[in-house]
């Protein structure tokens, strides 16, 4: 007898655990998406205010401006892979690179209204450039191919904090582009490190040309752009440059460009130094024929031997911790 009365005395009490359990989850769950609520509240309400300000600039595409924005402020968390991790005694950098890890996971802070709003009116002269562009299989105007191959509010947001939680200061960017992605790393610099500087490469015209134009009226002495591809830029670029703590690389996407551009300098970079891979699966049968094979690439970069750790961001960026 007495033994059912505990029986059924516990089974109440593990009915009871569970309702609360389950009580609790669904309240966790109502907060979190009330926050989400309230946070995108409070982003449209800072959206209106600047659009209505009287000093703002005619905008051409508001639209993508709004988002660009939007991207830049708004909760945004992402999907983290490690692929490689190992265990060590924690220095400061690789407790930097734990916050960055689990700030990627949890939604990276925001980058400041001022920084992004200037960005993004950059963005929005971009986006009317006319001229003819042709590459590959592809054909339009360099407007359109601003907008298809930039990077905008949330990879520039990961560039930004990458800059940021790791201390950068000396960057490399293989792949200037229209100089988008270069904007959120100085940024950053300008941000974290006083004497920061990044140099940047570009194979292709007239990329280079708007870009390092735009780059250097913005941040002056504090970036440098080389033009060239990176089997040719690099060799000399690197032994100029001092240590470098971090690596964009967004060019060349293949198999054998990431495995040789990564070997060409990861011999200069410092221990705790962060790389990071755009596209790793890329495949864009619009700018390449053929196999690129980026994420065969991307592993076999992973299994070298500086690689202390590496995550896989969304499945689409490589980011490596040096030893």
């Amino acid at each position: 007898m007495f033994a059912f009365l505990a029986v059924k005395r516990l089974s109440t009490t593990i009915k009871g655990n569970l309702k609360n359990l389950a009580r609790r989850s669904v309240e966790l769950v109502v907060e979190h998406a009330e926050k989400r609520l309230r946070d995108r509240h409070n982003v449209d309400l800072v959206l209106s205010a600047a659009l209505r300000e009287r000093d703002t600039p005619t905008i051409c595409h508001p639209v993508a401006y709004v988002e660009f924005l939007r991207s830049c402020l708004e909760h945004t968390a992402h999907s983290v892979i490690e692929v490689r991790t190992e265990a060590d005694n924690l220095d400061s950098a690789a407790k930097r690179f734990a916050t960055l890890v689990d700030e990627l996971r949890s939604g990276l802070p925001a980058i400041e209204f001022s920084v992004v709003q200037e960005i993004a009116l950059i963005a929005d002269r971009n986006r009317v450039l006319s001229d003819s562009m042709e590459v590959a299989q592809w054909a339009g105007d360099l407007g359109l191919h601003f907008g298809i191959c930039s990077s905008f509010g949330k990879k520039g947001r990961i560039l930004f904090n990458i800059v940021r939680f790791m201390r950068s200061e000396r960057c490399l960017e293989l792949g200037t582009a229209y100089g988008m992605s270069a904007l959120f790393i100085l940024a950053a610099l300008k941000r974290t490190a006083k004497a920061g500087h990044l140099a940047t490469v570009e194979a292709l015209e007239p990329q280079f040309s708007i870009g390092a134009s735009m780059l250097k009226h913005q941040y002056g002495e504090s970036v440098s752009s080389h033009l060239g591809r990176t089997n040719t830029v690099l060799p000399e670029l690197v032994k100029s440059l001092g240590k470098i703590d971090f690596m964009f690389h967004d060019c060349g996407h293949s198999r054998e460009d990431y495995i040789r551009d990564f070997e060409q300098v990861s011999g200069f970079m410092t221990q705790g130094a962060v790389v990071l891979f755009d596209d790793i699966r890329w495949g864009d049968p619009r700018w390449f024929t053929g196999e690129s094979r980026t994420y065969s690439g991307w592993r076999a970069v992973v299994s070298h031997p500086r690689v202390k750790r590496a995550v896989e961001i969304d499945g689409l960026l490589g980011l490596l911790f040096l030893r």
